[in-house]
């Protein structure tokens, strides 16, 4: 068993955790693959998997009610086939054989369009991750199975509303009747279904539209620092590459030698990279403090150069910035953000007191001289976090890279940079990009469920509209002498047109009715991944009711205005 003790005097905070870094894996459990990326998107893909579901059962009811309008229209054909002597059970496999047939061709077309979009996706999630990311996505008989099962079940599930229709209706009473009669049962399952059909569409549409929104929230808030015009350059040590290096005079000759590029307005070393950093978590607390009983907080640490605050634009509220005498021969120093400030000295003034890091002893006795704004370099959605500033000259790291801030394209000087730093011989440059960059890339999950779920509620919105508006358009057909006696005993074609108008606005304001309680319960699932909403957020709610009812409204409009133009004296005619 390996035992942790307090380091020796003199060791670094770094070569420290590198030691007991391989303790805490030994006696971790084995991870495989991308652990960090497994957890990291396994939330949102349990989502999209529930909206996968949702939309599946969309698309089943969409094909149900148009299965079973294609059985009404049918079912004369199907009594004939009765009278002759088929049993219902043949009538019954038929229709269903029929939806098992279109499953098993939407399911062939989905895989091909799955294969493409699964490699779409993958570009998605590991957008701008510091190590290419490759995944096996070749077919695979366990998911091709399972597509095929799904396929089947579906459909059996959307086959067996018009399969028990055809099977259950009386021959005799069909063939007696018009054949442009609609059955009252057939109309209340189709009305009911749409309805069904509306409710789900608003459950995803809500829960797009609280994405959406989050993502947005979150790429316009104020980080507390520039992001624009500022290059970061990570920094890896070739073999060797530190062996017998002061590390102190190698980073001040690179900073000189980058600082004098043209174009470079000014540049930081430091180990932490923006905003995911490479720093440290520790406690702090005032060296004043009764160990057993004082102030003792944890918070995230890194060491950087002089020069760091202003390359990121972030201002000092009180103190100073770290200068080039503080180095290794002089009192520690320190700077702390505004956060940490008020929570280890809620009563005084912070600049002159002293603190202590950790259990190291070089931690220790460290007097702060600057407070800075806060500023989300840690963690983007969080502003509330505690951070220690160190001098990387009193604390020099072996990792960590560049910040540069530029007058002119931050692209434009990376060659250079990159030149200026492999001619060292020390270290090499691993990835070049800007901090805008790097905040996009860190709001991938975020993007990517905004994206996803969006596209997801738009394809529920449209089969929702395509079973209005097949819905209407076959009521208009079946009752095309009715409208027609309407209109040739002296019925308006505004009155016709608002007939069936009325008919469609009656079942989306039932289906949003039921769709918005539905979803606010649903969306309370995804609370934890919004940032700055609630999942019943009025606007979005809102918004998301009134589209929903405007697409409803253009469904239903086609089949009114056929209907508001039909010529009673065609129609009478018709049987």
């Amino acid at each position: 068993m390996a035992l942790c003790h307090r380091p020796p005097q003199g060791w670094r905070h770094d070569r420290a955790g590198s030691r007991a870094t391989p303790i805490f894996l030994a006696g971790s459990p084995p991870r495989h693959g991308l652990y960090g990326k497994s957890r990291e998107f396994a939330r949102p893909l349990y989502v999209l998997l529930g909206i996968v579901g949702l939309i599946l059962l969309v698309a089943c009811v969409n094909l149900a009610n148009l299965m079973l309008a294609r059985a009404a229209a049918r079912s004369h054909e199907m009594s004939v086939r009765v009278a002759i002597g088929a049993s219902r059970w043949s009538v019954a496999c038929q229709v269903l054989s029929e939806s098992l047939v279109l499953s098993l061709s939407g399911a062939l077309l989905g895989l091909a369009f799955a294969y493409w979009g699964s490699h779409l996706l993958v570009l998605l999630m590991t957008e701008g991750h510091l190590f290419p990311v490759t995944l096996d996505l070749s077919p695979d008989l366990r998911v091709l199975s399972l597509t095929i099962s799904v396929a089947i079940l579906t459909g059996i599930l959307f086959g067996l509303a018009p399969a028990w229709r055809a099977s259950r209706e009386d021959p005799a009473a069909v063939l007696q009747q018009n054949a442009r009669s609609l059955g009252s049962g057939t109309g209340k399952l189709s009305k009911a279904l749409i309805i069904t059909q509306v409710a789900l569409s608003m459950v995803l549409l809500l829960g797009a539209g609280l994405f959406v929104r989050s993502f947005q929230r979150l790429r316009s808030l104020d980080l507390g620092f520039q992001k624009e015009s500022v290059l970061e350059i990570s920094l890896n040590p070739r073999p060797g590459g530190y062996k017998n290096l002061d590390l102190n005079s190698y980073h001040k000759q690179l900073l000189a030698r980058v600082s004098s590029l043209p174009g470079v307005d000014s540049v930081s070393f430091g180990d932490a990279t923006i905003p995911s950093p490479q720093g440290w978590h520790d406690t702090v607390s005032p060296m004043t403090a009764d160990s057993s009983t004082g102030i003792r907080l944890m918070t995230n640490a890194a060491s950087v150069s002089p020069g760091f605050f202003r390359a990121l634009g972030i201002p000092l509220l009180r103190g100073r910035d770290f200068v080039e005498a503080d180095d290794q021969h002089h009192p520690r120093l320190a700077i702390v953000n505004s956060n940490l400030a008020e929570q280890l000295f809620p009563n005084g003034d912070a600049i002159g007191m002293r603190i202590r890091f950790g259990f190291m002893p070089d931690y220790e006795n460290i007097e702060i001289v600057g407070i800075a704004r806060n500023a989300r370099i840690f963690d983007i959605r969080d502003a509330t976090t505690p951070v220690l500033f160190l001098s990387s000259l009193q604390y020099p790291s072996e990792r960590g890279g560049l910040l540069v801030r530029t007058k002119e394209s931050p692209e434009a000087l990376e060659k250079a940079i990159s030149h200026e730093v492999e001619s060292l011989g020390h270290e090499y440059v691993i990835r070049t990009r800007t901090v805008a960059q790097t905040i996009d890339a860190e709001l991938v999950e975020e993007r990517v469920t905004a994206m996803l779920s969006g596209f997801f509620a738009a394809l529920a919105l449209l089969l929702a509209s395509i079973g209005l508006y097949g819905l209407m358009s076959y009521t208009v057909t079946r009752r095309t002498r009715e409208i027609g006696i309407r209109v040739a005993v002296g019925a308006h074609r505004q009155n016709v047109l608002w007939l069936v108008l009325r008919e469609t606005l009656a079942l989306a304001l039932f289906g949003i009715a039921i769709g918005i309680p539905a979803a606010i319960a649903a969306t309370h699932l995804i609370a934890k991944m919004l940032f700055g909403l609630s999942p019943s957020d009025l606007p979005t709610i809102t918004v998301v009711s009134l589209l929903l009812l405007l697409v409803a409204l253009f469904a239903g409009y086609l089949p009114a205005h056929r209907a508001s133009a039909i010529d009673p004296i065609v129609a009478l005619r018709t049987e």
